[in-house]
């Protein structure tokens, strides 16, 4: 976690009712997110069919959708989760399909007190699991709902919940978006949910505005305690921006002109 990245000295209204802002009103804030991303060696991507194309995401409560599990609610808790798990983990590059988010960010501009973002280290939920366990979830067994930032709904099936990349495992758990119809995997996929809402497991991070934190999104997973919002211009304002360690395959782009919006198909 950083502490002091630079971001405007005045700052527009926490955009609860259309999730968006104008970028010019944000200026020094995206200049220096991105400078940050680029000394961090990331290459920045948005999807097709999220965020209307913008690689800033702004993580603010929207009002009517307080209820969504999503980074647009608010008053559930959004257990936890690996952004996109539906797309590519690194092991699966024969899929052909664009890389699942390798890194996630997250730069504070706002934050209302009590709500904290939690981040669980995979292999802390994993050393809770038996060897049996952990080898079933390795099966091509798991099916994946596409979360419910993307405009339409697509269910991946046949694939792995973990996976081993470089001596290290990596995951595309999502709690809310995971399930099994193998009553053996179901079995081994519970067991992972439970040791994954351990709360001593947890790291709460309340972050403060002008932190910034970036973590693997396939080795690291994150949560948001639920919360009410008073929707009064002030509420809690993150921005999230998904990287990636290397410059994706051209053949991933949705056009070129635009070299860091990805694909993202559906799965029917």
């Amino acid at each position: 976690m950083l502490d002091g990245l630079d971001v405007d000295n005045v700052l527009p209204l926490t955009p609860a009712t259309s999730g968006f802002v104008d970028e010019t009103e944000i200026i020094e804030t995206a200049q220096s997110l991105f400078s940050y991303l680029s000394g961090m060696q990331l290459y920045p991507v948005v999807y097709e069919g999220e965020n209307n194309g913008k690689l800033l995401r702004h993580v603010v409560p929207r009002e009517g959708m307080e209820k969504q599990i999503s980074s647009y609610g608010s008053k559930e808790s959004f257990l936890p989760h690996v952004d996109n798990p539906d797309l590519a983990i690194r092991t699966e590059v024969y899929r052909k399909v664009s890389p699942c988010p390798d890194t996630l960010s997250l730069l504070c501009l706002r934050q209302q007190e009590g709500v904290a973002t939690s981040i669980i280290k995979l292999d802390d939920i994993i050393s809770s699991l038996s060897h049996r366990d952990i080898n079933l979830l390795q099966e091509e067994c798991f099916c994946v709902s596409r979360p419910a930032s993307f405009d339409k709904k697509s269910n991946l099936k046949n694939v792995p919940l973990l996976s081993v990349d470089k001596g290290k495992y990596i995951s595309r758990f999502d709690y809310h978006n995971v399930f099994s119809e193998n009553p053996i995997h179901q079995s081994a996929l519970e067991n992972f949910k439970k040791s994954s809402l351990d709360n001593s497991k947890w790291i709460e991070l309340y972050l403060q505005p002008k932190q910034i934190i970036t973590f693997d999104n396939q080795r690291v997973l994150h949560t948001r305690n639920g919360f009410v919002s008073e929707f009064n211009g002030s509420d809690r304002w993150l921005i999230r921006v998904f990287g990636l360690y290397y410059k994706p395959d051209g053949s991933y782009l949705i056009s070129q002109d635009c070299h860091h919006h990805l694909s993202a198909p559906l799965f029917l």
